[in-house]
């Protein structure tokens, strides 16, 4: 059969009958476009998490927590004491370690301005610790944590609702109406993967806040850095068996507090974000599998109604397998434009998600993945053919005399 012939009537044929086209195209389009929008986006948000665990739990640290920890939504008791961290850090012999205590929001005030602000308290240790500097100004020392001095460490978000078009540092601030001063800015962060502005906290020495404010004895948790990191796994079980006999916990008894790795967190939230990865195939496998009945539906009624067409071809000497190849190589040309079409969609739709995911989980640099990309195209060819498949063969079978009828 003549290609050039043969190509030319396919696309003849398409732009012919334009609606039908698009009728056969819509879906795989809607299919390529769902399959590289959330593959783009998975990609990046999984990447998002990953890096802020990898900030959050340096891979040479031991994160101790009261209770549940941050990722629980109940976490029993909160009887974390300083003496209880003290006695683990001499038994690894931990030499850099940094206490936490939450304080929660609270009301801070800058003359008639006011803002809702969560307040952490922890040492000098936590700039090197946690890895977060200050922009501005300074760190408190060592000599301020132990005299349980009254100064704070600012966020840039908070800064800018407070002091608007000017400098914080040396100003005083009311935290629940106790007076602080401001020593430094710190360094900005961004938004967490779950919505939260990191940069709206205030930081004060953890001695300041226990003592000061909030009156207890007991510590939010603490993170511990170890030189050796092959001992991180086996010393992270010795810090449970160390707090269970300090707590007194029995054998088979829940612990009322938890511990956290860089490899435990990562493995936990591939887990749980395992079943966010699933919805991704289930939800494109969804849709190209309408888009496939739809063109199987389409061209069952266009093969009844070329019949005669068909019948005619035949006669004139066309093969079957010439008939059954015009039918796939027209869906096969609708999918691939189809396919192009999403691709095109799903960058116009990034372009509204890009801000949105940037603003809301702080993910950035959001772009199309090419390996999404690839795996929409090749899935629109394939549910152009598997849709085709059944009345391709049926076109093929026809017999001519009696299509001509």
């Amino acid at each position: 059969m003549n290609r050039r012939l043969f190509l030319r009537s396919v696309a003849l044929r398409l732009t012919r009958f334009k609606a039908k086209s698009l009728l056969l195209g819509l879906g795989i389009a809607v299919g390529v476009l769902a399959t590289v929008l959330l593959g783009s986006v998975a990609g990046r948000v999984r990447a998002r998490f990953l890096a802020f665990i990898g900030d959050a739990y340096p891979s040479d640290s031991i994160v101790l927590f009261a209770g549940g920890g941050p990722m629980s939504g109940s976490g029993g008791k909160r009887n974390l004491k300083l003496s209880d961290v003290e006695t683990v850090v001499a038994s690894l012999g931990v030499k850099t370690w940094d206490p936490l205590v939450f304080a929660g929001p609270r009301d801070l005030r800058h003359g008639g301005d006011a803002e809702q602000v969560g307040v952490l308290g922890l040492s000098e240790q936590a700039e090197q610790v946690r890895h977060r500097s200050v922009r501005e100004g300074r760190f408190f020392t060592a000599e301020e944590v132990r005299g349980r001095a009254r100064v704070a460490l600012i966020g840039t978000t908070t800064a800018a609702r407070l002091f608007p078009g000017e400098s914080p540092l040396g100003a005083r601030l009311e935290v629940d109406n106790v007076p602080f001063e401001i020593a430094g800015v710190l360094a900005p962060i961004g938004v967490d993967p779950h919505g939260g502005d990191q940069d709206n906290v205030l930081v004060v020495p953890y001695t300041t806040l226990m003592d000061t404010m909030l009156r207890t004895t007991s510590l939010s948790g603490a993170t511990l850095i170890l030189d050796d990191r092959d001992r991180i796994e086996p010393a992270s079980r010795e810090v449970v068996e160390i707090v269970r006999r300090l707590h007194q916990i029995g054998e088979g008894d829940k612990d009322d507090f938890s511990v956290f790795t860089s490899a435990s967190m990562q493995q936990m939230f591939r887990r749980n974000f395992r079943t966010f990865e699933l919805f991704v195939p289930l939800i494109s496998g969804t849709l190209f599998l309408i888009a496939a009945l739809v063109v199987l539906a389409i061209l069952q009624v266009a093969v009844r109604e070329r019949r005669r067409e068909i019948g005619l071809r035949r006669a004139l000497g066309a093969r079957s397998r010439d008939v059954g190849r015009q039918l796939l190589a027209e869906v096969g040309m609708i999918a691939f434009a189809a396919a192009f079409a999403g691709v095109g969609l799903a960058r116009l739709a990034l372009v509204w998600v890009a801000p949105l995911l940037e603003r809301k989980m702080g993910v950035s640099a959001l772009a199309l993945s090419p390996a999404a990309i690839a795996i929409g195209v090749l899935a629109a060819l394939a549910t152009g053919i598997v849709g085709a498949w059944l009345p391709a063969r049926r076109a093929a079978r026809l017999d001519p005399v009696i299509a001509l009828r």
